[in-house]
């Protein structure tokens, strides 16, 4: 039997981004255990209302307007909705999973209060590196003490421009990714941080370098950066040293070229479809504390940036 999955909402419009239809969707339909159960469209208004009609239509699916008869009908939620509608969604309190889209642009603030909500207490954060094979691997090797204690891990995320630059930051849009899984390692962080951003390129797109006391005798070092537009190929690696040896975890692997093409297309599963089939299916993932501690992570790295400090997290 599949679990039923309710699209609620159809944000990003302002962004110039459709998550639900270019993500979430094409992973839904290459999974075997789940289906979409409907789109609801979010209050009158809300970023994106307007085209959830379209994205319900090009998945063959009805427009569910009631919210209380959207969410009697499914098993799972993935919401794609700007902090309004969020809260409507929220209200009801729904009893079974919520999937939320870039939780991050939310601040450290809203994160902490939706994590003491107990509306949101089924709200888990749609970041899918940590769900990647690899990821689960190096998380299952940390916890057996194969490697020994950990003592530093070095991590590179290069994403193409997709999207491109954002007001809010490519740490909170890119750099998350990196930041959640690396927690999903090592447990939230505790400690000092210390960042060096650059813009360059025109458009102007930012690389990060980031330095994190992660834990007492835990170093972590990340860089984060986006490509220029029509430059190809993602890099996306982490490497673990402990006491007893080390190992190297690539996430844009395995990947093949299509002849014809010669754009690196994904082997297997998508981390995406992962994490829907694990979060949908009540799986553990991100919660909004353990968001919030990223956060506080982030806001440091920003003040690190701006003043060039080392900053402790607050």
């Amino acid at each position: 039997m599949t679990t039923r999955v309710l699209l609620a909402g159809a944000g990003g419009e302002a962004a110039g981004r459709h998550h639900q239809r270019d993500m979430f969707a094409p992973a839904l339909a290459a999974s075997g255990l789940l289906d979409v159960a409907g789109v609801w469209p979010g209050p009158v208004g809300a970023d994106g209302y307007g085209r959830a009609g379209e994205l319900a239509a090009s998945l063959d699916v009805p427009v569910l307007a009631d919210l209380g008869e959207a969410l009697a009908g499914t098993d799972a939620v993935v919401a794609c909705l700007d902090p309004d509608a969020l809260d409507v969604l929220l209200d009801p309190a729904p009893a079974v999973p919520v999937i939320l889209d870039k939780p991050a642009l939310l601040g450290t603030e809203r994160l902490a209060a939706l994590a003491e909500d107990p509306r949101a207490n089924r709200l888990v954060a749609a970041y899918h590196s940590r769900f990647h094979p690899g990821m689960v691997a190096l998380a299952a090797i940390v916890r057996t003490g194969e490697l020994g204690l950990p003592h530093a891990l070095h991590g590179e995320l290069l994403v193409p421009f997709g999207d491109g630059p954002t007001a809010e930051g490519d740490l909170r849009h890119v750099g998350v990714l990196a930041l959640d899984a690396v927690a999903a390692v090592l447990g939230p962080p505790s400690g000092d941080v210390h960042a060096v951003c650059t813009a360059t390129g025109d458009p102007a797109t930012e690389a990060w370098t980031l330095t994190v006391l992660w834990h007492p005798g835990v170093v972590v070092t990340l860089l984060v950066s986006r490509g220029q537009p029509g430059v190809g190929g993602m890099l996306h690696r982490y490497r673990l040293m402990g006491s007893e040896g080390q190992v190297l975890v690539d996430l844009a692997s395995p990947e093949l070229t299509l002849v014809g093409e010669g754009t690196p297309v994904g082997y297997g599963p998508s981390p995406v479809q992962l994490e829907l089939e694990t979060l949908a299916r009540g799986g553990g993932g991100t919660t909004m504390a353990d968001l919030a501690a990223v956060s506080r992570l982030i806001d440091a790295a920003e003040l690190s940036a701006a003043d060039g400090r080392v900053q402790p997290l607050r």
